[in-house]
C-alpha cells in the first residue's frame, strides 16, 4: 500500500519559492520551503527559463534534497523565470509559485555589444528635397544580443547627392 500513497502524498505536498538572490557571477541563489510536508522522500528540480528578449524552453536543474541551490552561469542582461517542482522517483508534484529576477550587466569588464548587426537595413531618400533620409531596420536576432540593446547610433558621411 505504500507505494500507491507516495504519489498522492507527492501531489498533496505544495512547495513555496521564498526569493532569489543575485550573485555577482550572474548566478542566482533560490530559497524554497515546504508550505505542506509529506511522509515521502523527495528531491527538488528547479525550473527556469529565459523571458527577454524572447521565451526559451524550461532548463531543469537538480537540486536534490536540499531546500535550497544555486543556478550558476545565467545571461547577463536578461530577465528569468524560477519553479519548484518536488519529485520522487520517477513521479513529479506540483509546481510552486514562479519568481521572476533579472540578472543585470554591472560587474561585467566591458559592455555586452550584440555579435550581429541590425536586419534589413533600408535607406530611403525623403521627398521633401531638402536631403533628408528615412533609415529603418530590425534588430540583431535574438541569440545575437548579448544583454538588452538600448539604443542605435546612424551617422553618414554627408557624401553623395
Amino acid at each position: 500500500g505504500r507505494r500507491d500513497a507516495a504519489p498522492r502524498d507527492l501531489l498533496a505536498m505544495r512547495l513555496h519559492l521564498d526569493n532569489g538572490t543575485v550573485l555577482p557571477t550572474a548566478a542566482v541563489r533560490l530559497r524554497w520551503r515546504m508550505l505542506m510536508r509529506t511522509p515521502v522522500l523527495v528531491g527538488y528540480m528547479v525550473l527556469y527559463r529565459c523571458l527577454v528578449p524572447a521565451t526559451t524552453s524550461w532548463v531543469q536543474h537538480d537540486a536534490g534534497k536540499e531546500l535550497s541551490t544555486i543556478i550558476p552561469a545565467l545571461r547577463r542582461g536578461y530577465k528569468y523565470e524560477f519553479k519548484v517542482r518536488p519529485y520522487t522517483g520517477g513521479t513529479q508534484g506540483l509546481d510552486s509559485n514562479s519568481r521572476y529576477l533579472w540578472i543585470p550587466e554591472e560587474g561585467h569588464p566591458c559592455p555586452a555589444v550584440p555579435s550581429a548587426a541590425p536586419r534589413h537595413v533600408t535607406v530611403v531618400q525623403a521627398e521633401m528635397g531638402n536631403g533628408t533620409v528615412v533609415v529603418s531596420w530590425e534588430p540583431p536576432p535574438p541569440e545575437a544580443h548579448n544583454g538588452i540593446i538600448r539604443g542605435y547610433k546612424v551617422w553618414g558621411d554627408g557624401a553623395g547627392g
